[in-house]
C-alpha cells in the first residue's frame, strides 16, 4: 500500500494502518513522540486501557500504554493513540501523543471504558 508506513492488529483484531500523512501530523503536533513509533504501534496492538468516545464526538478509539521508555525521555509516562474502525478489516491511526496520569483521567472520563 503506497504511504503506509505500518499495519498493526487492534483488541478487535481490525488491521490499523500508520499513513505516511498520520506521521507527519504527528510529527508536526506531538514532536516529542519522533523516537516512539514502535510504542505508538504496540499501544493498540496491546493496550493497558482502552476508551471508545462519547457520543457527541466523531467515532474513535484511543488506546493508552504505558512506557518506562517515555519517562527516561522526561515524558509523561502513557502514550496515548486515537484511531478509528471504520470497517470490520479496515483502520487508521488519527494521531498520538504523551499524556500524564491526571490529564488522562480528566480527558476521559466521558468516555466509555473497554479494557
Amino acid at each position: 500500500m503506497p504511504g503506509v508506513i505500518a499495519v498493526v492488529t487492534s483488541t478487535n483484531s481490525v488491521p490499523v494502518r500508520l499513513t505516511e500523512e498520520r506521521w507527519f501530523h504527528i510529527m508536526e503536533y506531538h514532536r516529542e513522540l519522533a523516537l516512539f513509533q514502535p510504542e505508538v504501534l504496540l499501544a493498540i496492538a496491546n493496550p493497558d486501557k482502552l476508551y471508545f468516545s462519547p457520543p457527541s464526538l466523531e467515532p474513535n478509539f484511543a488506546a493508552v500504554k504505558v512506557f518506562a521508555r517515555v519517562v527516561e525521555f522526561g515524558l509523561a509516562r502513557n502514550i496515548v493513540v486515537h484511531y478509528k474502525e471504520v470497517s470490520p478489516p479496515n483502520g487508521f491511526i488519527l494521531t498520538a501523543l504523551v499524556m500524564s496520569d491526571k490529564r488522562l483521567s480528566r480527558r476521559f472520563r466521558l468516555w466509555r471504558r473497554l479494557k
